[in-house]
């Protein structure tokens, strides 16, 4: 007598199974009317994952160096700062925790080398080309654009983004060597001077010479969602990782601030000359670049953090000229050099510890990167490239 009564209980619980499962798939789920009331408390206890604490006086000590004795014209970290590259006119390294790659190559024009998040993958600009190495130096491709490059960007999937003069402008070539997409912008003799993506790297920001930003999706047919004039020639681009907050900043200092949608947040005036900005990951800072075209005596060299709707949080006048700036991801630390003098600041602005270029490292400082919790910083020189951390 049981089993009869025991399959009957197993086709009812099946038969609810398949109901509620139907259910889920086509029903459309309303609001709730009522106030949600919040869960039951888990008495299971969580032990928070430990963050590293930088601490930037003993960051900003005795660093690695690599002598390229020429101007370093790009650097680019990984995310946990194990791999490192540096590229000079004719000369390049990639640095790992094994060894150094690439330093026996001579390079015909060197511009530009990424390194992707995961350190996974290598690209580097020279000339009219791109070359992909994975992160023992072995290369994977290498891929004629045809024309003048102006910047270059690597995903973690091993796709090296490159922008440019030479039609098509803006194009993925894939790790074999393919070209996986291509844009071009609406006018043909339009040029791809700087370009931000999101993390995921299917959202893209990409300033022209006509004077023009576009937002581009490239997992859509025709990537192109929407562009906007801005009225002056684009100097530089961010895009927060997430691909919700977008600035541009024109050659008439002026930074404009949209959202996705393309509607219009804001527009500031910064009244010195600006050639660069950079951006928190979550986008709520923009920190500014001055730079002083003419070499005037009477230059002011300002450098502005401000926050998401334009306001200024602060304002330093440096005592010389401006090399490099950045922001770190948490929005915790803000570098900026002036002259030999590269100097670590939280983000109200306090200054917390000053390392000064010794002669035999270089003149100055060119380019920066950091990892996302800034326990690492590569910088490159009039002669080196140095590592902190």
């Amino acid at each position: 007598m049981k089993k009869p009564v025991f399959l009957i209980c197993v086709l009812l619980v099946s038969a609810v199974i398949i109901f509620s499962g139907c259910v889920s798939e086509y029903e459309v789920t309303e609001p709730p009317k009522t106030t949600p009331q919040p869960e039951e408390t888990s008495t299971t206890t969580v032990t928070p994952t430990p963050t590293q604490t930088v601490d930037p006086i003993k960051l900003l000590s005795d660093p690695w160096s690599w002598s390229s004795r020429v101007r370093i014209k790009d650097i680019s970290i990984s995310d946990d700062g194990d791999y490192v590259g540096g590229v000079s006119t004719q000369k390049a390294i990639i640095k790992t925790p094994e060894r150094n790659l690439l330093t026996n190559l001579v390079w015909s024009r060197g511009q530009f080398i990424s390194v992707s998040s995961s350190g996974e993958y290598i690209g580097i600009a020279d000339n009219d080309f791109v070359i992909l190495y994975d992160n023992t130096g072995g290369k994977l491709h290498s891929y004629n654009t045809g024309g003048t490059i102006n910047q270059i960007g690597v995903l973690d999937n091993g796709n090296l983004i490159q922008g440019g003069e030479k039609s098509p402008q803006l194009s993925a070539v894939g790790v074999k060597g393919n070209e996986v997409w291509n844009w071009e912008p609406g006018i043909s003799t339009a040029k791809v001077l700087v370009f931000d993506y999101s993390a995921d790297g299917k959202n893209m920001l990409v300033g022209t010479q006509d004077d023009r930003v576009y937002y581009l999706n490239t997992e859509s047919k025709y990537m192109y969602i929407w562009f906007k004039d801005v009225s002056g020639e684009v100097e530089d681009v961010k895009m927060s990782d997430d691909g919700e907050k977008l600035y541009v900043l024109t050659d008439d200092n002026k930074i404009h601030s949209f959202d996705k949608y393309a509607n219009k947040n804001w527009e500031k005036e910064i009244d010195i000359n600006t050639v660069e900005i950079e951006i928190s990951k979550d986008g709520n800072y923009i920190l500014t670049k001055p730079y002083n075209a003419a070499d005037s005596f009477s230059f002011k060299n300002k450098v502005y953090l401000l926050d998401q709707n334009g306001n200024v949080k602060w304002m330093k006048q440096m005592g010389s000229d401006v090399g490099v700036i950045g922001i770190s991801d948490d929005s915790e630390y803000v570098v900026i050099s002036e002259g030999r003098d590269l100097r670590m600041y939280n983000l109200d602005g306090d200054e917390r510890a000053t390392y000064h270029l010794e002669s035999q490292y270089g003149m100055f400082f060119v380019c920066l990167d950091m990892t996302p919790d800034v326990s690492k910083m590569a910088l490159g020189t009039t002669n080196s490239l140095l590592v902190f951390g």
